[in-house]
């Protein structure tokens, strides 16, 4: 005998499956749409960037005026030892940066370059977001929370003054973003498989990309140290880490030789000292005082302002730069991870168990933000150094947050205060100085100093000045009468020699017109035996993007003319 047929439960069976499928293609239509977004707002992110760069108009900041157009050109046409130190300490740092720069305004517009530069360091938004994205894994939501924090990283005033111009701060905080992510990647593949392949392979990539960001700019150079503590103080399996903290310190040495190796070595053979005149009081190189060279006007002064200092510098920006930085993250970041390394301070001597405890990639991201913040603290003060740091603080603030506090409504607080301390940006974005955009980044009027027959010298008063050497572009010599460093008689000695045998008329070129100004530039030529006769009133123009620079130049004769 058959057995009954039961209709009604195949139907029902029949609608489970197909409910199964359906869900099944929701999932994965979603996931696809969720790769697609992401994808998309990695692509257009950086653009965003690009275009807001050509809003600011053209970078004319004061190192631009200063080195990041002399070096370069000096660099391309073999000065090296043609001037004498027309931009001060700066004529001798590694100008391969700037070299690419000098070298894309040639070829393109300036609103095309600067597109491009800003795209470029739209790219921390990309780094920053996989870094969010590691961190918050296991999150719900972790794509929106990441996208986020991401977004208030970048809408950060240290970042944002700086997109688009070539301080380079911004450019190199890509390359460390980039360490960042493949170290805190490859710190989970270690914990789970200490001898992994890939981990050692991601490490050895985070160390050269760290090593060619301090290569390219040597103010970098202070969070290399503390992504290699990060790797050290995660705790066992200890001998893990310290190979990896040795393979990553060996590596962070060979992107520094790829990116500067060639340039110490070159500027060494000639100076005697491999970062002239920087720490010349170590090398004693003779053309410049042996004296040391690092900049302490932003560093605390007391200790209880170096206890408290981002207090001090939320309170008056001043400290630590020439622009005022009108937010409050930094003061919020202090309080909450002051509070939470207490607590885990507290229960790491009182050995007891860490409720919602830190996950790996949370402890490596801690760690290398306090570390790097306290290198930075001690060395420089500088607050636009801190652009690495700067970027990360809402996504630190939202871990503390959540070592706090579990519930899905209380992060949601905290996404709200990550967004309050962030999007403070009432007192506007601070301009290092820009311009409308021209067809040059740099030129000037046809005048007496640009003339057939060429001057024998062209001595500089004061900075920024030497931007005017490219924009001449003649043979003659341009000489620094008034250095940062206090000219040794080497100095002067140096000076004389570039001088012997050329035949023409000899000019300054000042800076400014005012008296001590004109004082210095007098003692300084004494020195060489010179004096100015500044009888006619005559002035260089020249222009960068649109702005008009106007100098005043005189012409230079023996002491004993009368």
């Amino acid at each position: 005998m058959n057995a009954p047929h039961h209709g009604g439960s195949s139907l029902l069976h029949r609608i489970a499956m197909g409910s199964g499928k359906l869900k099944t293609l929701w999932v994965r239509g979603s996931t696809g749409v969720s790769m697609r977004f992401d994808w998309a707002v990695l692509i257009l992110a950086p653009a965003a960037f690009g275009y807001f760069s050509v809003l600011q108009g053209q970078d004319i900041n004061w190192d631009l005026q200063n080195y990041h157009l002399y070096n370069p050109y000096s660099y391309w046409n073999d000065r090296l030892l043609v001037d004498l130190a027309p931009a001060g300490v700066q004529s001798y740092y590694n100008p391969y940066l700037d070299a690419l720069y000098f070298w894309a305004v040639s070829l393109w517009s300036p609103k095309f370059v600067g597109f491009v530069l800003g795209t470029i360091h739209g790219l921390s938004f990309v780094f920053l977001y996989a870094i969010c994205r590691q961190v918050l894994e296991g999150h719900p939501s972790a794509r929106a929370k990441s996208l986020f924090l991401t977004v208030s990283g970048v809408l950060s005033l240290g970042f944002l003054s700086q997109v688009g111009t070539v301080t380079h701060d911004n450019l190199v905080a890509v390359f460390l973003l980039a360490s960042l992510w493949l170290l805190i990647s490859s710190n989970d593949s270690a914990d789970r498989n200490p001898d992994a392949l890939g981990a050692a392979a991601k490490t050895i990539c985070a160390g050269i990309l760290a090593g060619v960001a301090n290569g390219l700019k040597l103010t970098s150079a202070v969070y290399s140290p503390a992504l290699c503590l990060a790797i050290l103080a995660l705790g066992p399996p200890w001998r893990a880490r310290l190979k990896s903290g040795l393979l990553f310190g060996a590596c962070v040495l060979v992107g520094l030789a790829v990116s500067d190796g060639l340039w110490l070595f070159r500027i060494w053979s000639h100076f005697d000292n491999p970062v002239f005149p920087m720490f010349n009081h170590i090398f004693q190189a003779e053309l410049f005082a042996a004296v040391p060279t690092l900049d302490e006007r932003f560093l605390p002064g007391t200790m209880i302002e170096t206890l408290f200092y981002p207090v001090v510098f939320t309170l008056n920006p001043s400290r630590v730069s020439e622009m005022p930085y009108y937010q409050i993250s930094w003061l919020c970041a202090f309080v909450a991870v002051t509070s939470l390394l207490v607590v885990l301070i507290v229960k790491a001597f009182r050995k007891s168990p860490a409720r919602n405890g830190l996950n790996s990639r949370e402890r490596f991201l801690l760690a290398f933000f306090c570390l790097g913040y306290l290198v930075w603290l001690n060395l420089f003060g500088v607050y636009r150094y801190l652009v690495p740091l700067e970027v990360l603080v809402p996504l630190v603030l939202f871990v503390a947050w959540r070592y706090f506090f579990r519930t899905r409504h209380v992060w949601g607080a905290g996404l709200l205060l990550v967004g309050i301390t962030v999007f403070n940006l009432s007192g506007g974005i601070p301009d290092w100085r820009h311009a409308e955009w021209a067809d040059q980044v740099y030129r000037v009027e046809p005048g007496r100093l640009s003339e057939t027959p060429q001057p024998a010298v062209v001595y500089l008063a004061g900075l920024p000045l030497a931007w005017i050497v490219p924009a001449l572009d003649i043979d003659a010599p341009f000489v620094q009468l008034l250095p940062q460093l206090p000219p040794p008689d080497a100095y002067w000695r140096r000076a004389n020699v570039l001088v012997e045998g050329r035949q023409g008329e000899r000019f300054v070129v000042l800076a400014t017109q005012d008296d001590a100004l004109m004082e210095d530039t007098a003692s300084s030529l004494k020195n060489l035996g010179l004096r100015m006769n500044c009888g006619a009133d005559r002035f260089l123009v020249g222009y960068l993007g649109a702005s008009r620079f106007e100098y005043k130049y005189c012409e230079v004769e023996p002491a004993s003319t009368r």
